[in-house]
């Protein structure tokens, strides 16, 4: 599946899997207690994001991080590794790309960090 396939169907599938709620309710705050605390007018788009029906943005995401103390990788825990099976062949084709190319100095670092990412993205998988 490549990035372009995660359309807003496969996504929302995907983030039915999320943490926001759980973190949520261990915290024994309402859906309007969030709703208000991001400055919301009701508490459906609070609904709509744990019911996976819509996607947080990244201030809502980073409000739920400093917040509840999680990271929001481990929020969307499923999502990373699917992303991660995704990125890996576009990482090893990209590195296969640039060895045909005259090598140089900064040739070789971009090379070096693409691989050094491949290998923590494998590890995620692992």
């Amino acid at each position: 599946m490549s990035m372009r396939d995660l359309t807003r169907t496969h996504y929302t599938m995907f983030i039915h899997h999320n943490l926001l709620r759980v973190v949520r309710k261990r915290s024994q705050l309402t859906q309007h207690d969030l709703a208000s605390i991001l400055q919301l007018s009701d508490y459906s788009n609070v609904s709509r994001w744990e019911a996976g029906m819509r996607t947080p943005n990244v201030e809502v995401l980073l409000t739920y991080h400093l917040l509840f103390q999680v990271p929001v990788e481990e929020l969307f825990f499923r999502q990373r590794a699917e992303i991660c099976r995704v990125i890996l062949p576009r990482l090893s084709a990209r590195i296969d790309h640039l060895k045909t190319l005259t090598m140089d100095p900064k040739l070789n670092g971009r090379i070096s960090y693409l691989a050094s990412a491949a290998e923590r993205l494998a590890a995620i998988l692992s």
